[in-house]
């Protein structure tokens, strides 16, 4: 699928991809939007939205400042009436949830490893759209804290599940000498509550700070872009093999994954 640059899903794309009950009263700045597969049939899109800046959590803008610290994305799933829950749902899902991994070269706290599934430690789960991290599903507002956000309020989005991320690594937490690099890989996983899970497609993205030196330390983040893959990469799936925070091995279902069984 072509890279959407300053594309906009509007109320009518929205319903479309949702069911024809759904509209949205906020339309979509998209970035990019990589197909949603599962045997070959095109289930949906994962579209990310086109990036934006912050200092923080705070002072966010589509444009970096001298002291941003972080980037920011939306990132929705729209399945389409062939991979809809209510449609033909073709690969038997009982939900939609995404699943993310981090990579940094910043210093890390107590406990964390440099490659890592992205939740808080008190999860029990790996999904990101999970309290307290933000998200929603279907007709929902925008998470209540837009400090940073580049938008004011709470406006409504329309889409199957969604997440909104605004991840920083401020000068302490970089390490001297070398530049800040950050990278996520976002999939959509196939939730079943009673047989295997499947992993479906992701999106790598992320931002860089260049390593300055002296009293200037390191540059605003500049966004890397994001890269559509039809299935989780290696690193990925290796993280999950690995993590010591939650066990989600061999793509069963996280309620089920603490016993160990081979494909």
């Amino acid at each position: 699928m072509q890279n959407l640059r300053s594309v906009l899903i509007t109320a009518a794309t929205a319903s479309v991809l949702l069911s024809p009950s759904t509209v949205i009263a906020e339309e979509l700045l998209v970035g990019k939007a990589c197909p949603v597969s599962y045997q070959q049939e095109n289930i949906g899109i994962l579209v990310f939205s086109k990036e934006w800046y912050h200092s923080s959590r705070d002072n966010a803008s589509y444009i970096a400042s001298d002291n941003a610290t972080g980037v920011g994305l939306e990132i929705h799933l729209f399945a389409n009436k062939t991979g809809h829950l209510t449609g033909d749902n073709t690969a038997r899902c009982d939900q939609y949830r995404l699943l993310q991994v981090r990579s940094t070269t910043a210093r890390l706290f107590d406990g964390e490893s440099a490659v890592q599934i992205d939740i808080p430690d008190e999860f029990d789960n790996p999904f990101y759209d999970n309290a307290p991290l933000e998200h929603g599903y279907g007709m929902h507002l925008t998470p209540e804290d837009d400090r940073d956000k580049p938008w004011s309020g709470r406006p409504t989005r329309a889409s199957t599940v969604a997440i909104y991320d605004t991840p920083y690594v401020s000068d302490a937490y970089g390490v001297e000498g070398k530049n800040i690099n950050v990278q996520f890989e976002t999939c959509v996983v196939c939730e079943r509550e009673d047989r295997y899970d499947t992993l479906l497609a992701c999106g790598t993205w992320g931002y860089t700070r260049d390593y300055m030196g002296g009293s200037t330390g390191w540059t605003e983040p500049e966004f890397t872009g994001v890269q559509c893959n039809a299935t989780p990469s290696t690193t990925f799936q290796q993280a999950l093999i690995r993590s010591h925070r939650v066990e989600y091995a061999y793509w069963l279902d996280w309620r089920t994954s603490s016993q160990a069984v081979t494909r």
